[in-house]
């Protein structure tokens, strides 16, 4: 198994995203070649591999404030098969290590809370649950 983030876009990597976004959410969303181009671009998008599949995957995303840089985790995704093995927390110190290198000083992620077993790794990696009010606005 061995961890980086991905730079280049092709066919096999997107199909490895494609089957691991099925398993994370079963809406059936699919990313797109270009859309796919842009993420790798605009974001670090790190990717778990054993030989050369992606088996696993999370995306660390640079956000520029008035009050500094901060990051946001989004989508840790380990493919069903390989659950259990701690692989989800590789992903992780991998995302934080990456962070501090960037010179990010703080760290956000959302997690439902129905999610126990990822709730206890991020609360084990450290994070903490912050109090307040979380707003979207869905424009559709």
């Amino acid at each position: 198994m061995n961890l980086k983030v991905i730079k280049n876009s092709n066919q096999k990597s997107i199909n490895d995203l494609n089957s691991l976004l099925l398993q994370w959410s079963k809406t059936g969303y699919q990313m797109s070649p270009h859309y796919f181009k842009k993420l790798i671009k605009k974001n670090h998008l790190i990717g778990l591999y054993d030989g050369d599949k992606i088996i696993g995957t999370v995306t660390l995303i640079e956000i520029y404030k008035l009050s500094g840089i901060k990051g946001s985790i989004e989508h840790l995704i380990l493919d069903e098969k390989y659950r259990g093995r701690g692989l989800g927390k590789k992903l992780m110190i991998f995302a934080i290590n990456l962070a501090k290198r960037l010179k990010i000083k703080t760290l956000f992620l959302t997690c439902e809370p129905g999610r126990i077993v990822a709730n206890s790794l991020y609360q084990k990696l450290g994070f903490k649950i912050k109090k307040t009010n979380f707003y979207y606005l869905d424009l559709k």
